[in-house]
């Protein structure tokens, strides 16, 4: 039994310190304990925390650009000009949109959908429309231009507005049933149809 005491009073760190009350010996053990036995693996475990979550930083990221490629195939892409058909009517109707005309300045009405869009444009060019004086052909793709015959077969004899960037450009009268082309005249200047058929296409 001695010899045991003997061993206990060896290993005491306190045993060469001034004698303490037990109280303040107990609070020494206490943080001697904390220190090794607390404080360092809360340390380890966060850096642990933080080594996580950045690498949760990163997959996010890189699964939300692969989504946007998924969904876009690349980058989104916009036109700089925008190009729309839609029916019109000379007279009002209910639920169409008052608009004004930038050939004549008279009012025209819009139905609301859209027939066909920059989303429909295969190709856009500029040709003379006589002296200082151009305009702008369009060329749709094969599902655009279905749409159009489609939507001015029930239409002729009344008038179909071209907007550019939401302004009505042009109204002319549907004669025939309108194919995969169209040409948008405005007694517009080299530079301004340059400007128009090159924005319209998507970037």
């Amino acid at each position: 039994m001695s010899s045991l005491r003997r061993l206990l009073q060896d290993a005491d760190p306190l045993r060469h310190e001034p004698p303490r009350v037990d109280a303040a010996r107990e609070r020494i053990r206490l943080s001697i304990l904390q220190h090794v036995a607390v404080d360092r693996p809360t340390r380890y475990v966060g850096a642990r925390l933080t080594l996580a979550a950045a690498v949760a930083m990163v997959a996010i990221g890189i699964t939300a650009a692969a989504y946007q490629i998924w969904m876009h195939g690349s980058t989104p892409v916009l036109a700089a000009v925008r190009f729309e058909v839609r029916l019109a009517e000379d007279q009002p109707i209910p639920g169409l949109v008052v608009a004004r005309r930038g050939d004549s300045g008279g009012v025209i009405y819009l139905h609301p959908e859209i027939v066909v869009s920059n989303d429909d444009i295969a190709q856009s060019w500029v040709s003379e429309d006589g002296p200082s004086q151009f305009r702008i052909a369009v060329q749709l793709l094969p599902s655009g231009a279905e749409r159009m015959r489609q939507a001015t077969a029930n239409h002729v004899g009344r008038p179909v507005a071209i907007l550019i960037d939401g302004s009505v450009v042009m109204a002319p009268v549907v004669r025939a049933p309108i194919g995969d082309s169209a040409v948008i005249s405005g007694k517009y200047t080299r530079a301004e149809a340059e400007r128009i058929a090159d924005g319209m296409r998507l970037r």
